[in-house]
């Protein structure tokens, strides 16, 4: 895409005092490679993000470019309940357990991210989570249980298990699905199909029930757990989330409810409890933010976990 958007400074802003850029270029760039050339070449001075395959060498070569910190983001998978086979917890879990998620984010990732088997992420205000049971076993304890549940759903290897994996156009999405797909078809036979979409398609795919497995992410809104857990109530069409479990609705509206900041906390970890038992998602990992900025950037926001940036706080730095 060669679309640019440019913002200029307005004279009327109520912070225009305590502004100091004067113009913001945005370039929308899918592929990261295109990205990091863009700023190498001094284009650009930061990066939404960097790709897999060459952060390591960007680690060594421009470490003084590379930033890393902790997100308020979770990456997962979102299954079809509503449809077969899918409306079994079985496929759904069996599916979840077979992922390794520490190959995802070691070996393919490897920039500090954390394997996730909840969907808050640990970081969160307040939030304290308990690591479900089945996050506490090994690989292949977890490898055995799948492939015991899948078995006992009706499909082996010679009735083997088919369906689409949808996700967004990205390198970096298609790199996990086409891992993931491999793992699933090396533990448990499954035969997964990748197919990806352009933003706006995949959406709409996902809001209208048209898919089976699709990749997801969701980044709190605010630093509270209810940003992340009201996403799976029934009534919540965000994100093309086909749940709807009662159990979970009314957990969830009464810590909404509640004016106790411990029996909210104890609701919020029963709401996960409910998610890890139904896995509706398969978490698969906690994101952090890496990204190239420039040392000439000043005012970027180190600390923030909610990853807010303002263009009214950035400078270029004289030389």
């Amino acid at each position: 895409m060669n679309e640019r958007l440019e913002l200029v400074r307005n004279a009327n802003y109520w912070d225009n005092d305590s502004t100091v850029l004067n113009k913001v270029t945005f370039l929308p760039i899918e592929n990261q490679v295109a990205e990091m050339n863009r700023f190498l070449s001094g284009e650009l001075d930061f990066t939404y993000e960097v790709p897999n395959e060459h952060f390591r060498r960007l680690q060594k070569d421009y470490a003084e470019d590379v930033n890393i910190k902790g997100n308020l983001c979770t990456y997962y998978y979102q299954f079809n309940a509503q449809k077969a086979p899918f409306n079994d917890v079985r496929v759904r879990k069996a599916m979840s357990y077979a992922m390794d998620r520490d190959i995802v984010t070691k070996a393919i990732l490897g920039q500090g991210q954390k394997p996730a088997y909840f969907l808050t992420p640990e970081i969160t205000a307040g939030f304290d989570p308990v690591t479900p049971e089945y996050g506490q076993m090994s690989q292949k304890e977890r490898i055995a249980e799948a492939k015991r549940l899948l078995e006992e759903a009706g499909y082996t290897k010679s009735n083997p298990l088919e369906f689409d994996l949808l996700y967004n156009t990205s390198e970096n999405h298609k790199k996990i699905a086409v891992a993931i797909a491999s793992m699933w078809k090396k533990e448990l036979g499954i035969n997964a199909k990748l197919e990806n979409q352009e933003w706006k398609s995949y959406l709409d795919s996902k809001d209208s029930g048209d898919f089976d497995v699709a990749r997801a992410g969701w980044c709190g809104d605010y630093n509270e757990a209810s940003s992340f857990l009201t996403l799976m109530v029934s009534q919540n069409t965000t994100a093309g989330q086909h749940y709807k479990s009662a159990e979970y609705d009314k957990v969830i509206d009464k810590a909404l409810h509640s004016t106790s900041e411990e029996e909210r906390t104890a609701l919020y970890i029963e709401a996960e409890k409910i998610l890890a038992k139904d896995m509706p998602i398969a978490p698969i990992y906690q994101y952090v933010t890496t990204r190239l900025v420039s040392p000439q950037l000043g005012g970027y926001p180190e600390g923030n976990a909610e990853d807010k940036i303002y263009s009214k706080d950035l400078y270029i730095k004289a030389k």
